[in-house]
């Protein structure tokens, strides 16, 4: 499936209910599949925002179940572990999708 091009609500449809299962406050998806530029060799990023319940080692387990559904290559990242005021951070932040 590494070559599926998904569309940015079937991401966001599997992203949801694994979300939830680790108890993440919400997410953002961001670059390829946040600007609808994907492509068959494009990666999904999604950043979690985890609440006071959320273990940030989740980020692992996200990770894993939405490469497994998906076959796709997958960055998680946790906002604790992105710099705020860096290009990365705004970058995310200005292009990215909310999700949950």
């Amino acid at each position: 499936m590494k070559g599926r091009v998904y569309s940015q609500e079937e991401i966001i449809a599997v992203i949801t209910p694994i979300l939830r299962k680790y108890k993440a406050e919400q997410a953002i998806l961001f670059g390829s599949y946040a600007r609808r530029e994907a492509d068959a060799q494009s990666d999904i990023d999604l950043l979690v925002i985890g609440g006071e319940s959320f273990d940030p080692t989740d980020v692992f387990c996200i990770a894993d179940e939405l490469h497994r559904a998906t076959g796709k290559q997958v960055d998680v990242y946790e906002l604790r572990e992105i710099n705020a005021g860096t290009d990365f951070f705004h970058s995310i932040f200005s292009e990215g999708v909310k999700i949950a």
